[in-house]
């Protein structure tokens, strides 16, 4: 499968330099990734639901039990508290049961179970990757953030020498008061402006705090993406084997399809061994018949004849749910096709966007060169400086705007592959099964193939 680079780190250019000692992206995703509570949440989630297996399999193992009882009873007119006039009886059961045959509820709900703890466990591989997203695009977004105010604080330091310029070229007769009002209202709005950039800010550093667990750093320039399909069809190959999402509508369907078999189980016969031993004691003045033990062992079945339709209802009812999990399978997989086309057409956007706006910054750039001069000799006024100098600041701002959209949109789209983990992005993190041990013996991890 060919496959090209179409992020590095040089298109992430963004003005604000990473310092020495500045948080990476790595250390903010691990961060999220061991501390995150929606994280922990649904790993203890996805235990709880690795249980149900162990339950499930041990209706095939023996059940023993063992109970004991010990009475004092006295004699109707006999002193109670009299050793010699009351009798003490004291019994002991041992009892153990094994299933041989449960018509196939018992191996139905094993394979249930399993497959429920592997739907489960493919939410939590969901989640880990939103997580990761969320994480990363508030990364992205102090980083894009931070900049722009920098460009801001930029402008009205701009714009504050430009009016002092315009004060003084208005105290000598070069320019009228209108062009004085023009470079107080443009430095006003920018001041706002960049006063509205600074919550945004402080914003995007709440948002970071949220989902990391702590407060920002200083962020460092972020890595190159790993390697992305060269074509949207690339990715939707790559997403129909590893999206979460349709992994997870996968595992429930063999979960619901498993049910039926319950179901079905419950309207058979079903063969039990049981065995037990059992002794009774009797002591004090009064003893009424003597020591016994007993031992026993037996077969025992069981078959409904007439539940009323219940069985053959829950049977119904079982399928029903099977042929629901089934069409959620094809919802599952429409999605996930336009989550990957809609995370990749946003990546070839925003990858335009940079193009585009890193060459209107250098026409603007020129452009503002020129009419500065020309305004110094009289060929432009300073409403054509203001402007020339708006048009570039907008510039810059969408190249840092695009810049961050454009490495976000590579993360959606790994994202909407089932592609960004911790795995994938080399995190420096422990990953693990948070299912029970041999809960995965014996399940097919690709039931849609």
């Amino acid at each position: 499968m060919a496959f090209k680079t179409f992020l590095t780190a040089g298109a992430m250019a963004l003005t604000l330099a990473g310092l020495a000692g500045a948080q990476t992206l790595e250390e903010t995703l691990a961060l999220a990734y061991n501390s995150n509570p929606t994280l922990q949440a649904e790993r203890a989630r996805v235990r709880a639901t690795g249980e149900g297996v162990i339950q499930a399999r041990a209706s095939w193992l023996p059940s023993i039990t063992a109970s004991a009882s010990i009475t004092r009873r006295s004699i109707d007119g006999v002193n109670f508290f009299d050793e010699s006039n009351a009798i003490t009886p004291q019994s002991y059961s041992l009892n153990a049961s094994q299933a041989i045959w449960r018509s196939g509820q018992i191996s139905g709900g094993i394979d249930q179970a399993q497959a429920t703890a592997y739907a489960a466990l493919e939410n939590l591989r969901a989640v880990e990757q939103s997580v990761l997203l969320d994480a990363a695009t508030s990364f992205m977004n102090i980083r894009r953030d931070a900049t722009i105010v920098e460009i801001r604080r930029n402008n009205v330091e701009v714009l504050n020498a430009q009016l002092r310029a315009a004060e003084d070229r208005f105290e000598v007769g070069e320019i009228t008061r209108t062009d004085v009002a023009q470079a107080e209202a443009r430095l006003s709005a920018a001041r706002a402006q960049l006063t509205a950039a600074q919550a945004q800010l402080s914003v995007s550093r709440s948002a970071y705090a949220r989902i990391v667990g702590q407060p920002s750093a200083t962020l460092s320039e972020p890595p190159a993406l790993p390697t992305l399909p060269a074509s949207v069809e690339e990715a939707e190959n790559i997403a129909l084997d590893f999206s979460p999402t349709l992994r997870s509508a996968a595992f429930s369907e063999e979960a619901a399809t498993a049910a039926i078999r319950v179901a079905q189980g419950a309207m058979g016969p079903s063969v039990s061994l049981s065995t037990g031993v059992s002794a009774n004691r009797n002591s004090g003045g009064f003893t009424v018949g003597g020591d016994s033990e007993t031992a026993s062992i037996g077969v025992q079945a069981s078959m409904p004849i007439f539940t009323g339709g219940l069985n053959r209802s829950r049977v119904r009812q079982a399928g029903y749910s099977a042929d629901a999990a089934r069409q959620q399978v094809f919802v599952a997989r429409r999605l996930t096709l336009e989550n990957v086309s809609n995370a990749y057409n946003n990546l070839l956007a925003a990858q335009s966007v940079i193009v585009s706006s890193r060459e209107a910054v250098r026409a603007n750039e020129i452009a503002l060169d020129g009419v500065q001069q020309e305004a110094q000799v009289g060929l432009r006024t300073t409403l054509d400086v203001l402007n020339a100098e708006q048009e570039l600041l907008n510039a810059r701002l969408t190249l840092v705007s695009a810049e961050r959209d454009a490495y976000v949109a590579g993360l959606a789209l790994l994202q909407a592959m089932g592609l960004l983990t911790a795995e994938t992005l080399d995190l420096p993190v422990e990953t693990s099964d948070p299912l029970n041990d041999g809960a995965r013996d014996n399940v097919d991890l690709t039931p849609w193939n």
